[in-house]
């Protein structure tokens, strides 16, 4: 039959209880340590993580907002330019223009003065070959 010994049972859950207390001691509570320890150095990877990848984001954005401005600087600075070069294509045809209106007006005077000259050379002539004539019709 079954019998139950009353000291064996004592020494057994004393046993127990301080088999439960030591490993409690000197096993689960410095492996719970480190894992909660491992945890939040994990967390804290991930958090480093997180920020990162919103600072790159920032980032990102930040260079394709100065992208932007410096596109619209330099179409603005190229339509300026295209601007100061029509003005000054318009002054330089406009002066090539005056010059040529210049050069046609003192070109045109020159051949007026050049007309004048010889009308006046043949009108000289025209006197003298008058008076030659004369004479010579006279003379005969």
């Amino acid at each position: 039959m079954l019998s139950i010994n009353i000291s064996e049972l004592i020494w057994t859950v004393v046993n127990f209880f301080l088999l439960y207390f030591l490993l409690r001691h000197f096993l689960y509570k410095p492996v719970t340590r480190f894992l909660d320890a491992r945890q939040a150095r994990l967390d804290e990877a991930l958090a480093k993580e997180s920020a990162a990848e919103a600072a790159l984001e920032e980032s990102r954005a930040a260079i394709e907002e100065a992208k932007a401005a410096r596109r619209e600087e330099a179409a603005a600075l190229l339509a300026a330019e295209r601007a100061e070069d029509e003005a000054k294509s318009l002054l330089a045809r406009r002066e090539a223009e005056a010059a040529a209106k210049s050069a046609l007006e003192r070109a045109g005077e020159a051949l007026r003065a050049e007309g004048e000259a010889e009308r006046a050379a043949i009108a000289s002539e025209n006197d003298a070959l008058a008076d030659a004539l004369a004479q010579r019709l006279l003379s005969k």
